[in-house]
């Protein structure tokens, strides 16, 4: 009788689990976790702040080196294609004073069309990195 007793306890039984997950978002973890991190390890709080630091420090730098990377490339592509533009007009005039007239027109012409080409590219570009970023 004692085993049907246990049994109709155990089957009257409710059992609960209960689980928790903690989320956070950014560099850091909420400061009670630090918390618990120093009374875990004394100084891996200010050694995880420190650590989050440099990573910012690094992610600032290596986007400074990106930023200037693109100028100067911009600042080359547009010194090169002066120098690009000067030397098909050039050409272009020089064949026509030449009295090939067809085909430093077809040259001036190309030349012009290709930069307003690129530039066009170029602007259309840069428009839709903004509305990307803005998203």
């Amino acid at each position: 009788m004692n085993k049907n007793l246990q049994n109709q306890h155990n089957a009257d039984e409710l059992v609960v689990h209960q689980s928790s997950q903690h989320l956070f978002s950014g560099p850091l973890p909420p400061p009670e976790i630090l918390k618990k991190y120093n009374d875990i390890v004394p100084g891996a709080a200010e050694r995880i702040i420190k650590m989050a630091e440099d990573q910012s420090t690094h992610r600032k730098e290596l986007e400074k080196k990106v930023i200037d990377s693109d100028i100067s490339r911009s600042k080359w592509g547009q010194v090169l294609g002066f120098f690009i533009a000067i030397i098909g007009l050039v050409v272009s005039l020089i064949a026509t004073i030449y009295g090939s007239t067809t085909v430093g027109a077809i040259i001036g012409t190309g030349t012009l069309v290709s930069l307003v080409s690129v530039f066009m590219y170029g602007s259309k570009t840069r428009s839709k990195e903004r509305e990307i970023k803005k998203s």
